[in-house]
């Protein structure tokens, strides 16, 4: 019979591939990559917590309790291992990292029932060992913290130290995948066809400057760069994409207030919105499949508070000045400005655009 068993998620990393950003609360499918180890174990064990050095609020949300390595300078997932051991409920504690979204529903049963006499018994599958993903008795407090004060960190040599045993399951695709960077998150988003927050880049410029002409040439760009592109274009013309004497056409001005218009191709919603005040930029987004979007471009809109590329040419005998908000990014023009403080671009320099774009989207996707 399994013991009562505490589960603690490891996310007191430095997580220096994620850009700085604290991985467990990095956004995967639209919540923070700790949430997904807590559903998966909750089920596993009688009570979960949280080791996490960083943003501890953020953890606290969730009301779990949260401890911080009793070490100093992020020494490594032993530190967090000890800083777990030292603070269970109960003697055995189930051990898993913050950056793994998918493992085994029967990772502390199999565990459990194949350690023997171990205190340890941790993970592998067919390829390689996930140590982890360990089950582990608190008496290891002392061997653990022996170990890392004499300056040992390696995780496997510990294991191998105390005689934890090696368990090794036939897992599922997608099992034991950890999520180093913020390119892997997005990956996996894709391949589960999770939702997830696409960004929105809107270009603003004067009338007259050229934004869908300057459009039509990056779209094609960003796509060759493998970035899958929505499109948000503002006008203040009474537009209709429909036809008239068309039937979805008649059945609409008859009074339908949605009309959905699919064809093997392509298909359009069409919203009705007579008298209707300024449409919200953040409402309109929200109704796009992020699922296959990486980038949301968004033409005009400048006075919304999203990032933007400000395009400017000096036939339009305007002042640039009143472009430059705070949201702005990037300064597109047709000669370089002296007072301008973002990063400043060609504006016919179609290649440079998207270079930025990309390198922008690597840092906030």
């Amino acid at each position: 019979m399994m013991m009562q068993l505490s589960g603690c998620i490891l996310a007191g990393g430095r997580a220096t591939r994620m850009q700085g950003q604290d991985k467990g609360l990095v956004l995967l499918g639209g919540i923070p990559l700790y949430q997904h180890s807590v559903k998966l174990l909750a089920p596993q064990t009688d009570d979960i917590f949280i080791n996490a050095n960083r943003n501890t609020r953020d953890y606290h949300a969730t009301g779990l309790r949260v401890v911080a390595d009793t070490l100093p300078d992020f020494p490594g997932p032993l530190a967090g291992m000890l800083a777990g051991l030292e603070n269970a409920l109960h003697d055995w504690v189930l051990f898993v990292p913050c950056d793994v979204p998918q493992f085994p529903a029967d990772l502390a049963e199999k565990l459990w029932q194949q350690k023997g006499d171990a205190l340890c018994a941790y993970a592998c599958d067919h390829q390689r060992a996930h140590p982890a993903f360990a089950l582990c008795h608190r008496s290891l407090i002392t061997p653990l913290t022996e170990y890392l004060t004499g300056g040992d960190r390696k995780l496997l040599l510990f294991m191998d130290n105390i005689g934890a045993k090696a368990v090794t399951f036939d897992a599922n695709p997608g099992d034991f995948i950890n999520l180093n960077t913020l390119a892997e998150c997005r990956e996996w988003e894709k391949q589960h066809r999770l939702p997830h927050p696409v960004p929105l880049l809107a270009v603003t410029a004067y009338s007259g400057t050229g934004k869908t002409t300057l459009l039509k040439k990056l779209i094609p760009q960003l796509r060759e760069s493998g970035l899958r592109i929505g499109l948000v274009k503002h006008t203040h013309h009474d537009m209709d994409v429909d036809t008239p004497g068309k039937d979805s056409y008649e059945l609409r001005k008859a009074g339908a207030y949605q009309t959905l218009v699919v064809s093997q191709e392509r298909f359009a919603l069409m919203t009705e919105t007579p008298g209707g005040a300024e449409p919200d930029l953040m409402q309109l987004a929200a109704r796009f499949d992020t699922r296959e979007l990486d980038l949301i471009l968004v033409e005009g809109f400048k006075g919304e508070s999203v990032p933007k590329i400000a395009l400017f040419r000096d036939v339009t005998d305007r002042p640039y000045q009143t472009l430059l908000d705070e949201f702005v990014i990037a300064f597109a023009s047709d000669k370089p400005r002296q007072d301008v403080t973002v990063p400043q671009l060609d504006i016919n320099n179609i290649t440079a655009i998207r270079d930025f774009i990309v390198s922008w989207l690597e840092y906030h996707p």
